[in-house]
């Protein structure tokens, strides 16, 4: 069995070379079991420690049998500016930040209750709601760092043994090595028509530039239905719809040091779009232990995702003799299945009076479940098992916790203050070795003003993390790039009970 770090440098290389393989990798998993739902004004004010309260659209996307605590209707939204800003280290020496901006509407639903005839069950409620699970947008951005090896280098590895008429037609690496081929950045050496050579050694020290611009979501839809028993134990189930859109565009340009080359500078540049549909369930219960003490677990299921990538590449070099050649691949398309992992919530809270709320949620999920599959029902799928992928998931990730905690308390008569926060440890297996530290922080505060029949407020929110990145095979790379990602959100919202 191959180790946890030699699969994590091979899925990378995969990874950047994503057409001529399977692209789909344990990147894509994480991706999609990852969750930082926004929620509704009170629960991100809180920092989603709301698995043991209710009578609030965001427990449908917690702990929905928080939604059998409600007693009369509920109509509510929030909307907002979020911003994501990535620092690149490059080595000791070199740093660049770049950030994207975007507005998004965050959550909206209802919920109506309806009295019932059983005196053990007195009210159920039915609720409807849609709400962002997880925000991409970020842009990475490098310029005039050093760079220890090429990648023309890798383009280059991968021409060889391949006949010149298999990249000039483009039947062979027509994403990558085809188009160095028409770029006059690969030639034949003179002694075969399989072996190659470039305008410059591709083992030495060249100047690049990276520009990598995230964008876009996964958001559900959810139906709800819950109620309480006896007024000790609330019970509660939600059916979500998942829908998923990302993008991905990099540019890496490079620039040689060799004196002696023609080669003056050459980019490639790679577009994903990559769109997607699942369902899961979500089941829970909170029971009143005391006045003041509330517990609760909910368990959410795997999201059985089916999705669809479309993708494409360019290349272009710029000549000292003033000559630029540039060549476009074809668009390719794959479908695929991803089945992300379970989650389970344990939850408490301590109400004290009407003055203020104490909660805590601790989530359990273990990452190395999460699974790719072939798409059977579709002729984009070529029915690749994922064997190695998804043996990479298995030895790179593991379980993780979050723990989260949150404060209410009453400001006078009509007015609610709120601070939340919240840690998840890393997703990685222990033995993976890291530059960079995953655990994901997060802080939130906010304020509401009730009364009567009608709320609005505010919510903000700002999470951490870091991840490595590699540009070229992490063999000839050594050091990644750390990565140093933040999303902040400010988010306004309100609505009216009936």
């Amino acid at each position: 069995m191959r180790s946890s770090l030699k699969h994590f440098c091979s899925v990378i290389l995969i990874a950047l070379l994503v057409p001529e393989t399977q692209a789909q990798n344990e990147i894509d998993v994480l991706r999609y079991s990852l969750s930082d739902p926004i929620g509704s004004i009170r629960t991100i004010g809180m920092g989603g420690a709301y698995g043991a309260l209710g009578a609030d659209l965001g427990s449908l996307g917690i702990n929905p049998a928080g939604i059998g605590m409600y007693r009369r209707g509920d109509i509510g939204g929030s909307a907002g500016i979020q911003t994501g800003n990535t620092r690149a280290n490059v080595g000791m020496f070199y740093s660049s930040s770049a950030s994207e901006s975007d507005t998004r509407i965050g959550s909206f639903g209802v919920a109506m209750t309806v009295p019932s005839v059983n005196p053990d069950w007195p009210f159920v409620t039915i609720a409807i709601a849609h709400q962002k699970t997880n925000i991409w947008d970020n842009s990475m951005k490098i310029e005039g760092a050093e760079l220890n090896s090429s990648l023309l280098g890798v383009f280059h590895n991968f021409a060889e043994g391949t006949n010149n008429a298999s990249l000039n037609d483009g039947s062979a690496y027509a994403y990558t090595s085809s188009l160095a081929w028409y770029a006059y950045l690969l030639d034949p050496d003179g002694t075969s028509s399989t072996s190659y050579i470039t305008p410059f050694n591709t083992d030495t020290t060249v100047l690049f530039s990276r520009r990598i611009d995230h964008g876009g979501d996964m958001s559900e839809n959810q139906i709800s239905i819950g109620g309480t028993y006896q007024g000790w134990l609330s019970l509660g189930g939600t059916v979500s719809s998942t829908e998923i859109k990302f993008t991905e565009t990099s540019t890496h340009a490079e620039a040689p040091l060799e004196a002696s080359t023609d080669l003056q500078s050459w980019s490639y540049s790679e577009d994903l779009y990559i769109e997607g549909t699942g369902i899961n369930i979500r089941l829970g219960a909170i029971a009143k232990i005391r006045d003041w003490w509330r517990v609760g677990i909910s368990w959410q299921s795997p999201t059985r995702l089916e999705l669809t990538d479309s993708y494409s590449t360019s290349i272009t070099s710029y000549w000292n003799d003033g000559t630029s050649y540039h060549e476009n691949s074809p668009v390719g398309g794959y479908e695929y299945l991803i089945i992300t992992p379970s989650r389970t919530t344990i939850s408490s809270s301590f109400v004290m009076g009407k003055f203020a709320v104490i909660s805590a949620d601790v989530e359990i999920v273990d990452y190395s479940d999460g699974r790719l599959k072939a798409n059977d029902n579709s002729w984009l799928s070529d029915g690749y098992g994922f064997g190695l992928e998804n043996e990479t998931v298995e030895d790179l990730y593991s379980k993780s916790y979050e723990a989260r905690v949150g404060l209410e308390i009453r400001v006078a008569k009509d007015w609610r203050v709120r601070l939340g926060g919240s840690m998840e440890t890393s997703p990685y297996n222990s033995n993976v070795i890291l530059t960079s530290d995953p655990t994901r922080l997060s802080a939130s505060l906010g304020g509401e003003y009730r009364s009567g029949e009608y709320y609005m407020g505010f919510a903000w929110k700002k999470s951490w993390t870091e991840s490595d990145l590699y540009l070229i095979d992490p063999a000839a790379q050594v050091t990644p790039i750390v990565q140093e990602k933040s999303l902040g959100m400010l988010m306004i919202g309100g609505g009216m009970r009936f």
